[in-house]
């Protein structure tokens, strides 16, 4: 014990790091390193069987080990990889707390067509809870940490209790500001707690509730420009000073209990039943600075910065990082409310989103022969979110007229200020609301299909989903602009037949080698936000709405060896039919605008390859690589109206998007890691990144005929409209050392670790603005668009943990 304590300020001092340990175990993530190299010994069936499970190598890697910089793998969206428990979709965020009561992690592949109904369609993580496993009595850890908060603590616990029944709890608690981004903080606590019940007739009960509440505070994108005069490229606009303290104006504040159920049954020796239901209620809540009839107080403004003012005076303040040009001031704006002496001319105002989700599955297994596998099953979900905002601080100010501020300077529409009608000429307080209000509920049922067939070296499943869906909208303000059912009631209700159709095919060549193919294709309703011109406050849907059309193949292969594993994957995977909505204000029309894109194709095709390598007992050595090319094939079509009375600005536009890489998607990324555990509970880890071929996100308006060859009026202003800006590859550099001490069947672990030891500022993610600015000299008149606006990778950061399970 005394060589533990002597240890404790070598660790404060190491600069060692393993950017995210893998999430196998999450109080002594080293586990899997410290197990003996699997060994094939014979060539039977039973090992034919093991070789033909879905396995994704890449993604257990990759997903643990990459550059820090935003990606989506094979340009998928996040929300096209649900997370699923015991067949329900969960928040991702729900996943640390799963781990924690001793969930296994399992991500399906890209293409699977699994027989089990909780398997994701198209690739996922799926959670499950072995019935059987030793259980994990009591488990701490406490950790120090650099980035994003300062100190964590988690504790699980997991007993039997009779009868059985088997009880886990577990709670995960961070706390802390940023140690080098001002303005970020984290004050989050998570509460789980599982019971499950198996008995002898084979029949199983399960409960699992998670309860997280957080309050974040938030950090902002900014321009090159921000970022090159404060020489900070970890800059936020976000915060600023009030009173001499720092306070931050994005601010993100989530309740959002979830509860998951599931019971099974077996129906005689050759058939189950198993039913589930998942529940989530709560209230999220952002916070901005909302201005009326006043000019903006975001710092980062292109009015304000030097650029655009040539003042030598202003440049020199940015450079000095003045906190009253470069941050928010929140004693001006105070002073600003109480001259104004009623009414707020700024205020800080919650954007609150109540969420209500429900679903339901039941799933019937019918084994008729040991090589065949049938499977039916029922699915319903029903989501529903009510939006408005809410004023949370006055600052200084008395009350806000609840009016449409963006029309009082407007000659045609300047009489036509109420949001509600219902309360005409409302004074809101503190806490009221106003702007909005509006609920988006969206109902789906479905009918899923699967087969199986398992012999002893081939394997081939298939699976069909057909539902059905609908959208509605119902505005809680009849809105002064859109009197009546166009703002106020339910919209029309859009309906929707989606649906899925997935096979695979894979042969075991020998229990060491396993090639499969997958494919599916799918039609899937569009999210309900990107069905309203204005879901804000207008009940107008847009035209001809088709469910995007989804196609994906995949060819894996995969080698074990005793002591290596190796995987290769080529895919391509195609999408048309997507569409999107936005509100922007259109420079050249000179007013707000609302935007309608539709017909979005997108493509990516590529490469995957992960290998796993023990060269001996205590070595682990693993590497990733990925090509290939993901990006737009079609030009989609705009519509833009008039945001105050939605007369057309631009209809049937082509946005000529085609060959512009998709943002968030490096084309090629590399990773490898080495980890040793030494002798007498020693180890070290290190873990590198590369991500290449990277785009900032591009944006449609710019690239249609009305802007790009309006605003385009020379060759270097028609380049700088359509052309696609590459961001810098990524490289990181990520290591560890850790300590463990055995006490009998205690262990106590301790370990350092730090992310970015190479204090590398590169750019995480960027995305063009959608407008453009005029610029005159004299008689002359030119256009540029605005300037893409970045987010960087986290800084170099330490992290101190300390873990015991007894």
């Amino acid at each position: 014990m005394p060589k533990g304590l002597l240890l404790l300020p070598v660790l404060l001092l190491a600069w060692g790091g393993a950017a995210a340990q893998p999430p196998d175990d999450e109080y002594y993530p080293y586990a899997s390193y410290e197990e003996p190299a699997r060994r094939v010994e014979s060539d039977t069936a039973l090992f034919y069987r093991a070789v033909q499970r879905p396995a994704d190598l890449y993604g257990e890697l990759t997903a643990f080990d990459r550059a820090d910089v935003a990606w989506r793998r094979r340009g998928a969206a996040y929300a096209s990889a649900p997370t699923l428990l015991d067949g329900v979709a969960v928040a991702a965020r729900h996943a640390t707390a799963l781990r924690l009561l001793g969930a296994e992690e399992v991500r399906t592949p890209g293409g699977a067509a699994g027989i089990d109904a909780g398997a994701a369609a198209g690739g996922g993580r799926v959670f499950r809870f072995g019935a059987g496993e030793p259980l994990r009595p009591y488990r701490a850890a406490v950790r120090y940490v650099g980035r994003d908060y300062r100190a964590g603590a988690r504790l699980s616990a997991q007993r039997e209790a009779g009868r059985g029944w088997r009880l886990a709890a577990a709670a995960d608690l961070r706390t802390g500001r940023d140690g080098r981004i001002e303005g970020v903080f984290t004050d989050a606590a998570t509460a789980a707690l599982r019971a499950d019940k198996r008995w002898r007739s084979g029949r199983g009960l399960a409960l699992t509730l998670l309860a997280p509440l957080s309050v974040r505070g938030m950090r902002l994108s900014s321009v090159e420009e921000a970022f090159r005069l404060t020489g900070d490229p970890y800059y936020n606009p976000a915060w600023g000073l009030q009173g001499g303290r720092v306070r931050s104006s994005r601010v993100r504040r989530e309740w959002m209990p979830a509860a998951v159920g599931r019971w099974s049954m077996p129906l005689g020796a050759a058939a189950s039943l198993e039913v589930s239901f998942g529940a989530e209620a709560g209230v999220r809540r952002y916070s901005a600075l909302g201005w009326y009839d006043a000019r903006t107080p975001m710092p980062d403004n292109y009015r304000y910065l030097p650029s655009w003012t040539g003042d030598g005076a202003n440049e020199e303040a940015w450079r000095r990082a003045d906190p009253r040009y470069t941050q928010i001031d929140w004693d001006a704006l105070i002073a600003a409310n109480r001259l104004a002496g009623g009414p707020a001319r700024y205020a800080l105002e919650d954007r609150v989103v109540r969420r209500t989700t429900a679903e339901a599955r039941a799933w019937l297994t019918v084994r008729p022969s040991p090589y065949l596998t049938l499977g039916c099953g029922v699915e319903l979900s029903c989501v529903s979110e009510r939006s408005y905002k809410q004023l949370r601080d006055l600052l200084g100010a008395r009350y806000l007229p609840d009016i449409d501020h963006y029309l009082v300077d407007d000659d045609t529409y300047g009489n036509l200020l109420q949001n509600d009608l219902r309360r005409p000429g409302r004074l809101v307080d503190e806490g009221g609301r106003f702007g909005y209000d509006y609920a988006l509920r969206r109902r789906r049922a479905a009918v899923r299909l699967a087969v199986e067939w398992r012999s002893d070296r081939l394997r081939a499943a298939a699976d069909a989903v057909f539902g059905a869906a609908s959208v509605v909208r119902r505005g809680y303000y009849e809105k002064e602009l859109f009197p009546g059912a166009r703002s106020y009631g339910p919209s029309r209700t859009l309906r929707f037949v989606p649906y899925a159709l997935g096979a695979e095919v894979g042969w075991s060549f020998s229990p060491r080698s396993y090639l499969a193919l997958a494919g599916r294709i799918a039609a899937a309703e569009p999210a309900p936000e990107a069905l309203f011109f204005q879901p804000l406050y207008n009940n107008r849907t847009v035209d001809d709405p088709v469910p995007e059309r989804r196609f994906g193949a995949e060819l894996r292969y995969r080698r074990t060896a005793p002591r290596a594993t190796i995987e290769l994957a080529a895919f391509a995977s195609a999408s048309f039919d997507a569409m999107l909505t936005r509100r922007y204000y259109d420079d050249l029309a000179g007013r707000y605008c609302d935007l309608a894109a539709q017909g979005i194709g997108r493509l990516a095709w590529g490469a995957e390859a992960a290998v796993e390598w023990r060269p001996a007992d205590r070595w682990q050595v693993a590497a990733t690589a990925s090509g290939g090319w993901s990006g737009y094939i079609r030009d989609p079509r705009l519509t833009i109206l008039s945001d105050s009375d939605n007369t057309a600005v631009d209809v049937g536009a082509a946005s000529h998007l085609g060959g512009c890489r998709t943002g968030a998607v490096p084309q090629m990324m590399l990773s490898a890691r080495v980890v040793h555990f030494a002798p007498r509970g020693w180890g070290f880890r290190l873990s590198a990144g590369y991500a290449g071929l990277r785009y900032a996100e591009p944006t449609f308006v710019r690239r249609t005929a009305r802007v790009a060859l309006e605003a385009g009026t020379t060759p270097e202003a028609f380049a700088a409209l359509v052309a696609q800006e590459r961001l810098p590859d990524a490289v990181t550099l990520d290591a560890a050392l850790f300590k463990s001490f055995y006490f009998g069947r205690s262990r106590l672990t301790l370990s350092c670790t730090a992310d970015n030891l190479l204090g590398t500022t590169c750019p995480y993610d960027g995305y063009e603005s959608m407008r453009v600015g005029r610029l005159r000299s004299g008689a002359d008149e030119a256009w540029r668009p605005h300037a893409t606006r970045y987010s960087y990778a986290a800084p170099r950061s330490v992290t101190l943990s300390a873990a015991y399970a007894f």
